[in-house]
């Protein structure tokens, strides 16, 4: 699926089967919950072209956490 936690920064390197046109994944992080959807319409194995968190567009493809109770919605295109 890709889900990398490294020093509070998620990073997200999909690695998946071609015919896979999108899953989600619910992350906790703390107190904190990050709704993950990666997309793929595609049909790639790996890579990110966009990763958007809560609709805006993250430049460096990472996200870094936050424990504050918060909901983030964060979507990645492959």
């Amino acid at each position: 699926m890709g889900l990398k936690v490294e020093e509070n920064i998620l990073k997200l390197e999909p690695c998946i089967p071609s015919e896979w046109k999108e899953y989600s994944i619910r992350y906790k992080y703390g107190t904190s919950i990050y709704n993950i959807r990666v997309t793929n319409a595609n049909g790639k194995t790996m890579g990110v072209e966009k990763l958007m968190l809560n609709g805006e567009v993250v430049k460096d493809k990472e996200v870094r956490l936050e424990d504050n109770g918060e909901i983030y919605n964060v979507e990645v295109e492959i």
